[in-house]
């Protein structure tokens, strides 16, 4: 992981791709979640749903090219911006040096012992390069 990012390897398998061996979008997704997932954690924030939790508030995807039955992939979270409330993430998917998927994801956090939405977590400020008020007590990893 570096300071505002996160890169994973994941191999297309079988259960992954249609008829033709392509891997189906729906599973790309999952592939785009599961490396915004690490990365959170990664940053010390709980994901449990007792806690200030992350959820999606939106998702733009670009296909550029396929992926293919036992490809090996690498996928790619990174921060893109941040404010009060939100979080943008830069997503990649490669096969080597092709692109195959371009996306951008905004999250956002949610209290669901307050019902409503929380303040990004105070990491999330330093890693924008200035610190947020108002963060989630326990998001600086106490």
């Amino acid at each position: 992981m570096n300071p505002t990012g996160v890169t994973l390897p994941v191999t297309v398998e079988f259960e992954d791709v249609d008829s033709y061996g392509i891997a189906h979008h729906a599973r790309l997704v999952v592939y785009l979640e599961r490396a915004r997932l690490r990365f959170l954690a990664a940053c010390g924030l709980s994901i449990r749903p007792d806690d200030c939790v992350p959820v999606m508030y939106s998702l733009q995807m670009h296909f550029r090219r396929p992926a293919l039955l036992m490809d090996s992939l690498e996928v790619s979270a990174e921060v893109e911006s941040v404010d009060d409330f939100r979080v943008t993430m830069a997503h990649r998917i490669r096969r080597g040096d092709d692109l195959l998927v371009r996306a951008t994801c905004v999250i956002a956090f949610w209290d669901p012992v307050a019902r409503a939405p929380a303040p990004v977590p105070a990491v999330f400020g330093v890693m924008a390069g200035s610190e947020l008020e108002g963060g989630i007590a326990g998001s600086s990893g106490s």
